[in-house]
């Protein structure tokens, strides 16, 4: 059985203390659900440009 790419985002990777991770189907998807953490979790109502360069930096590949 081949091997399915998935992007994965972990918020421990912005050093963030939580254990919140998101795998998705595509990189837009995992973008928007952790823009949706960070505003409801991490309590940004605005998310800064910086933060949102290292979220997409933080999204990565996986092959399940």
């Amino acid at each position: 059985m081949p091997d399915v790419e998935y992007m994965l985002f972990c918020c421990r990777n912005l050093e963030h203390t939580c254990g919140f991770r998101v795998q998705s189907k595509t990189k837009e998807e995992a973008m928007e659900h952790a823009r949706a953490h960070m505003s409801s979790e991490q309590g940004m109502t605005e998310i800064p440009k910086e933060t949102e360069r290292k979220i997409e930096e933080a999204i990565k590949p996986v092959y399940v």
